[in-house]
């Protein structure tokens, strides 16, 4: 019979100490630039759902 080696979350301890650990070749992104990006992101989804880009687009003659 397999012999059992222990229970799930001794397992899992190696692996949070593993992935708890922040690497220094990492890609580092502030707050300031996730919110500027969330907030951009959804004007443009405000103004185009509302019509604005369209209306630019005439007004502007594109």
């Amino acid at each position: 019979m397999a012999k059992e080696k222990g229970s799930g979350i001794q397992q899992a301890a190696g692996l949070i100490r593993y992935f708890d650990e922040e690497s220094e070749d990492a890609i580092q992104i502030s707050k300031g630039a996730i919110y500027f990006a969330c907030i951009s992101f959804s004007v443009v989804v405000y103004l185009a759902q509302y019509g604005v880009w369209s209306w630019m687009r005439q007004t502007l003659g594109l």
